[in-house]
């Protein structure tokens, strides 16, 4: 990818995290990212499939991202390396809760794509935290556990910010909750 794509790419991702895809126009992108109406059009030909770009992006960056945290762990221990990634994430400057789901919100019926990126993202991850668990009695029931224990701290710090403390006990209170179904 040139120089150009790359920073049209990630002035988008960062307009569209700090306030919404539809709050963010083209032309703001363009003249953000230092890049001429034409350079823009060359490489997004529409609004649209820079959105699909910017979600295609994020999600690999995730992927990386979460895969060499969970690198040379499993079982429980992946687990507490998935959620501490997530409790990492929102304490980040950037965190304004799920791309993702907020892609999917702010959808239309011609922006299918946007939801099959979201899916399929979300889906990964529910899948990598079946792969660490896979050798648990009730590996289903811990995968859903976990998924949306992740998926509602998202909502949770993000209305109600960051809380050390509560990110701890919930932490505890998961893990209390997976040892029981492990042991039952």
């Amino acid at each position: 990818m040139s120089k150009s794509a790359q920073k049209i790419l990630d002035t988008a991702e960062h307009l569209f995290n700090q306030h919404s895809f539809s709050g963010v126009g083209v032309d703001l992108i363009r003249d953000l990212s230092g890049c001429s109406k034409t350079t823009m059009y060359t490489y997004y030909s529409n609004k649209q499939q820079l959105v699909v770009q910017v979600l295609k992006a994020r999600d690999l960056k995730f992927r990386q991202s979460l895969s060499t945290c969970v690198q040379g762990h499993d079982k429980l221990d992946a687990i507490h390396k998935i959620y501490d990634w997530h409790m990492d994430w929102f304490q980040t400057d950037t965190f304004k809760g799920c791309l993702f789901i907020r892609a999917v919100a702010e959808s239309t019926a011609q922006d299918q794509a946007f939801v099959e990126i979201a899916q399929q993202h979300k889906s990964w991850i529910k899948n990598l935290i079946h792969q660490q668990v896979t050798s648990f009695k009730h590996a289903d029931e811990i995968t859903e556990l976990t998924y949306n224990f992740l998926e509602a701290l998202i909502s949770r710090f993000l209305v109600e910010g960051f809380d050390l403390a509560q990110a701890e006990q919930n932490k505890a209170l998961l893990d209390k909750l997976i040892k029981c179904l492990i042991d039952e």
